[in-house]
């Protein structure tokens, strides 16, 4: 077999590969319409691809008259990928199948912010989710991690402000210490792959995610693909300027969206109201049921956010916005006044086509996205360059 035939033969299975991957179940006729590709073609590579265990047999497809076709899906037990969210006081961790199903998870927050201690406990993590690995035909198949920060297009962290990281090669930094393909990704494009890919979102092919934790990011799926810019730094939209000479925030700025409706703004907020310290997200969840004076600081936190939101629906015009990260906990004191005010102040003809909801991934979507870049790698590399 020449190279440009073996190197057809690669892609074409890819391409099954992702036919299969998308869709839960699949026939083979299916395959043959969705692909384009020859009837003996289809064949022989799905053949490959059962033998390889990349897929695997689903039983038969309800009858609509005549022979019930055999359904294919993909083995999610094939392989495992890791994925770990670094957040600013904290480490989350999972391990997910190939489905993306988180099947073991794993979190620790962290006092000691310096690079040398998040370096040790990422370390101490990825040895941990390593021993909680089912045995399969693949393995790990990947280590994903996700950055609050610009991460340029070689996975280099240039600046991650909250954590004041500035030009970290963490992958390098691990290299000693895990033996399968590493990926390093913004944390919110990270949630918008992990939205797109693994729930009922597909149909909007453009679509936001905003992830609203310590810091604001944005992650953006357009035309059905992520999109990172030209130099894989798209999204800081948390420090766009909502304020002329407004509140000073952590990139040194002053008056940027973060600096009003991120969850450290919104914890400043109630520690200055309520003359508290050391206040969490978890607190205040816990305050809404108890303290009605929370109520007008939480409807002004809503109109910040929604301030925000007014900015990208005019600047990317999405069919969906989805909110996610932390401040996912406190969906049912946000939700409606954030709707409230973007309906308000929004022109016409978007209060019908901008779907605004809260990540039904609720604080997983990060690590589910991340982890669907590394399965992604994995089974699609030809595809995914």
């Amino acid at each position: 077999m020449s190279w440009n035939q073996q190197t057809g033969k690669k892609f074409n299975k890819e391409i099954i590969l992702q036919q299969v991957f998308l869709n839960q179940t699949i026939s083979r006729n299916e395959l043959i319409e969705n692909t384009q590709l020859k009837k003996a073609t289809v064949a022989n590579l799905v053949n490959e691809l059962i033998e390889e265990q990349f897929i695997i047999e689903a039983g038969k497809e309800e009858s609509t008259g005549g022979r019930r076709p055999n359904l294919l899906k993909l083995n999610a037990q094939a392989g495992y990928a890791l994925s770990i969210d670094i957040g600013v006081n904290y480490l989350s961790g999972v391990i997910t199948n190939l489905n993306g199903e988180i099947i073991w998870k794993v979190k620790e927050f962290i006092l000691d912010t310096t690079l040398e201690k998040y370096l040790e406990k990422i370390i101490t993590l990825i040895h941990l989710l390593e021993q909680h690995v089912p045995p399969s035909p693949y393995h790990i198949v990947g280590l994903a991690i996700s950055v609050p920060g610009l991460i340029d297009t070689n996975g280099i962290i240039l600046k991650a402000s909250n954590l004041q990281w500035h030009d970290v090669d963490i992958r390098t930094l691990l290299q000693p210490y895990v033996t399968y393909p590493t990926i390093i990704s913004n944390e919110a494009n990270a949630g918008a792959f992990g939205e797109y890919s693994y729930t009922y979102n597909q149909q909007h092919q453009n679509l936001l995610f905003v992830s609203i934790g310590y810091g604001i990011g944005v992650g953006t799926m357009m035309n059905g693909e992520l999109f990172l810019g030209d130099q894989g730094f798209s999204g800081e939209s948390g420090h766009m300027i909502i304020q002329m000479d407004g509140k000073t925030c952590r990139c040194g700025r002053a008056g940027c969206w973060e600096a009003y409706a991120s969850e450290s703004a919104l914890v400043k907020e109630v520690e200055t109201e309520f003359t508290m310290e050391h206040v969490t997200i978890e607190d205040i969840l816990e305050m809404t049921y108890t303290d009605d004076k929370l109520t007008p600081l939480l409807t002004n936190f809503s109109k910040y956010i929604g301030i925000g939101l007014m900015n990208l629906i005019y600047t990317f015009n999405p069919s969906k916005i989805i909110i996610g990260n932390r401040i996912t906990l406190l969906q049912d004191q946000l939700e409606k006044p954030i709707r409230a005010y973007v309906n308000d102040k929004s022109s016409s003809f978007f209060k019908e086509d901008v779907n605004i909801e809260f990540s039904t991934l609720d604080d997983n979507a990060i690590l589910i996205g991340a982890a669907s870049l590394a399965i992604n790698q994995f089974l699609l590399p030809a595809l995914g360059q």
